[in-house]
């Protein structure tokens, strides 16, 4: 494999940690709001999060795909 493959194949999967520690920072901060009252940001937050974990599974069926693994759902 070559040096461009592995640095792809590493920041890639870099992405999905950093990803996933946001997502879990997010429903933190809409836990918050909830606390507040603030329904409506919980929502929205809550929302933002389960999104941001969709994309991530695309990043991580790229990655699989990138190693040559099979990415069939």
């Amino acid at each position: 494999m070559d040096d461009r493959m592995r640095e792809l194949e590493a920041l890639l999967e870099y992405l999905v940690k950093h990803n996933e520690d946001h997502a879990g920072e997010i429903k933190d901060l809409a836990g918050r709001a909830k606390a507040l009252g603030k329904d409506e940001a919980y929502d929205h937050m809550v929302r933002g999060a389960d999104l941001l974990n969709d994309s991530n599974e695309s990043l991580k069926r790229a990655l699989a795909e990138l190693r040559g693994q099979d990415v069939s759902r």
